[in-house]
């Protein structure tokens, strides 16, 4: 290729790519299933979390507050009726849930069933460790969500743990699992932060995999948001993975008396330069 050729290429790369920044975000995400936008700023990057709020929804904890809520599993009550639990779902709509992961409770009555609520929820459900044999479920849950906040993509995935009495799921073993999109999530679509919501629970024994393996064990993974036992952390633990880099975990109180929040602080250079986490009684 002659220099002519190349330099023609790489001008019209750049314009290109100027086109691209100049592009509104929401344009961006609106192109994209799997992604959506948040209110943000260049100096810090908000996220409230829940996990196993069983059918308990204290709205008044996160009514006006910027930034993103998710939930890591199991807020559905698998002992409601259908009803009840359709409730739940239309208050964290309400409340403005981005995005939730599968816990063992939302399986609990079947895949068909859990298929029919997914269709009235306005928040994505995401998993990487669990295939389906439901065509409906199969294609309302996602291996991963991305959401624009302010200048910065964050990318979530979820995993989930080894199920009793639920057919059409096979389980994949979670930190490989989400180590691998969690590297597409990095190295692909470029985020920024890359968040795991993770209903494996705090500590399990032996060789099961649990919140904090998923944070020593798994790799590109910057923020383990954790669930499934009755593990309240009322600040954020910090590890080191794979690679040698931090990893943060947190996970907030079980029926909804603790909503965790972590503000990560970024400089003009948009480096993370610190952290803020924060427990947020009901």
């Amino acid at each position: 290729m002659n220099n002519n050729r190349r330099s023609f290429l790489r001008n019209a790369s750049l314009a290109t790519g100027l086109l691209l920044i100049q592009k509104p975000l929401t344009a961006i995400a609106s192109v994209a299933e799997n992604a959506r936008m948040v209110p943000g700023n260049s100096n810090a990057l908000l996220i409230r979390h829940t996990n196993d709020l069983c059918g308990v929804l204290r709205q008044r904890a996160y009514e006006g507050m910027p930034g993103l809520l998710v939930d890591a599993g199991n807020f559905l009550d698998d002992a409601q009726s259908r009803e009840q639990q359709l409730l739940m779902v239309k208050a964290m709509n309400n409340a403005g849930y981005q995005v939730a992961t599968i816990g063992n409770r939302e399986l609990a009555k079947g895949t068909a069933h859990l298929a029919a609520l997914a269709a009235q929820m306005q928040f994505a459900l995401v998993n990487c460790n669990y295939q389906f044999a439901d065509a409906a479920l199969k294609k309302q849950v996602q291996t991963y969500h991305i959401v624009y906040a302010g200048p910065y993509k964050v990318g979530i995935t979820g995993v989930g743990p080894m199920l009793k009495n639920v057919s059409g799921v096979k389980y994949l073993p979670p930190v490989e699992a989400a180590s691998r999109v969690a590297k597409q999530l990095k190295e692909v679509h470029d985020c920024d932060f890359v968040i795991c919501l993770s209903h494996l629970g705090f500590e399990q024994p032996g060789a099961i995999a649990d919140n904090q393996t998923m944070a020593i064990a798994s790799s590109h993974i910057d923020f383990v948001i954790g669930g499934h036992q009755d593990k309240m952390i009322t600040t954020t633990i910090v590890y080191r993975n794979t690679t040698g880099n931090e990893v943060y975990l947190s996970q907030a109180g079980t029926n909804g008396i603790m909503t965790g929040e972590m503000k990560l602080l970024y400089n003009d250079e948009r480096r993370c330069v610190g952290i803020e986490p924060r427990s947020i009684m009901s």
